[in-house]
């Protein structure tokens, strides 16, 4: 497992911080959840072009657009389940896929968490869960192959 921090290794930019030097001078970014409200090619490549080190992106909606973009690239993306998306069909849509446990309704989150878990790993790289979800699947997840991001630590 790797331990993706929120703030240096996982960022979100948007419109409003697209520019934000605070952001620009982080060495080195793993992931950026592209989050744009009306979202361009001008504005994914510069995001891009600001954060050449970053070869891995997440996005959550205006998949077409996205992939328009990225498919001329090297650059790979994750696609995160928003709130009130079936899980279902969720993960029967997208390859890469980067599940957010916080915006799983609370049967999914039970269900997942309960009987589950390591089945959904097998089909994941990248899972964002809360701390407290953490702590209580930890030796699970020392043992994945892939990333987590955990929230309100």
């Amino acid at each position: 497992m790797r331990l993706t921090q929120i703030g240096t290794d996982y960022i979100t930019i948007d419109e409003d911080n697209i520019n934000d030097q605070n952001l620009l001078n982080i060495p080195r970014v793993h992931l950026i959840h592209l989050c744009f409200f009306n979202p361009t090619k001008d504005k994914i490549m510069r995001v891009v072009r600001n954060y050449p080190k970053t070869n891995r992106y997440v996005i959550g909606d205006n998949i077409r657009t996205y992939n328009y973009v990225f498919k001329n690239t090297s650059k790979k993306y994750y696609v995160m389940n928003q709130p009130d998306t079936g899980i279902i069909s969720f993960f029967r849509r997208n390859n890469k896929v980067l599940m957010n446990f916080q915006n799983l309704n609370v049967f999914e989150q039970q269900f997942i968490l309960g009987v589950a878990f390591e089945d959904v790993l097998r089909n994941l790289e990248v899972i964002m869960i809360d701390k407290d979800s953490f702590e209580e699947k930890k030796e699970v997840l020392e043992k994945w192959n892939g990333n987590v991001i955990v929230q309100g630590n």
